[in-house]
């Protein structure tokens, strides 16, 4: 099978050229010349333009980054092979809240029907299709060639929702430790302003001649060692977190 890449490496060399001449000839910045480049090309340069086609819809290895799937003929692994992929996606989230979904994309060229795998997140509305990893196939569903590709395409597209979603859990894993770190620090702050306002208070009795009784003593006394056992357990749990950021997570 043939590999294409919808002619990017002749695009992109065509983006670097005008990008180069814009700085040489007229001393423009780098990184400004290149989007402009960049965004000509993808509104006049090539044919197939897509209204909502941006300039930052690609990769540096020519996967487009859209908002969803709609436009591309699309099918989800579980009408390709039921029994071999019987999910719906991969959980990238410690909340089972959003799902990344796999797919493989086909586009008619003239030289027979281009397969690639892509993937969707269900609730952040954001897809990826991997041309860079596509491959050029007959247009006939009934040819051996064929549908090898499509079986290569779901593979390829399965192992990278996996890897997406465990690369987001972990984030969302890595975000939730340092929130909770940030609350931790937050409380053991107002803990010890607390103690540290009752310890003046005591002192500031004591010394107008106010003699505390008994009770009344070993009552504060209790709350003080109540809000050093809160700041101690607060600096350990800090400390887990900073070990090991899964803690955020576990029990969810």
């Amino acid at each position: 099978m043939y590999k294409i890449n919808f002619y990017l490496e002749s695009r992109l060399a065509k983006i670097r050229k005008s990008t180069a001449e814009s700085v040489t000839k007229y001393g423009r910045d780098p990184a400004g010349a290149y989007k402009n480049a960049l965004e000509y090309q993808v509104s006049y340069g090539r044919p197939g333009y897509r209204r909502y086609d941006s300039a930052n819809n690609y990769s540096e290895a020519g996967d487009l980054h859209a908002d969803n799937l709609d436009g591309f003929n699309a099918t989800p692994l579980q009408d390709i092979a039921p029994r071999t992929y019987q999910y719906t996606g991969y959980y990238s989230d410690n909340f089972q809240f959003d799902l990344v979904k796999p797919y493989i994309v086909k586009i008619k060229t003239s030289r027979g029907i281009f397969i690639c795998p892509a993937i969707a997140y269900e609730e952040s509305d954001g897809v990826t299709i991997y041309f860079s990893r596509g491959q050029l196939a007959p247009n006939d569903p009934q040819n051996l060639e064929h549908d090898a590709a499509v079986y290569d395409a779901a593979r390829i597209a399965d192992r990278i929702a996996e890897r997406e979603a465990e690369a987001g859990r972990e984030d969302d894993a890595k975000f939730q430790a340092e929130s909770e770190a940030e609350e931790l620090a937050q409380a053991i702050s107002e803990a010890r302003q607390t103690a540290r306002g009752l310890i003046a208070a005591i002192k500031a009795q004591r010394k107008a001649g106010i003699d505390l009784a008994g009770a009344i003593c070993d009552a504060l006394t209790d709350k003080l060692r109540e809000y050093r056992r809160e700041i101690i357990k607060a600096r350990e749990r800090r400390d887990a977190l900073a070990a090991n950021f899964w803690l955020s997570v576990e029990g969810r």
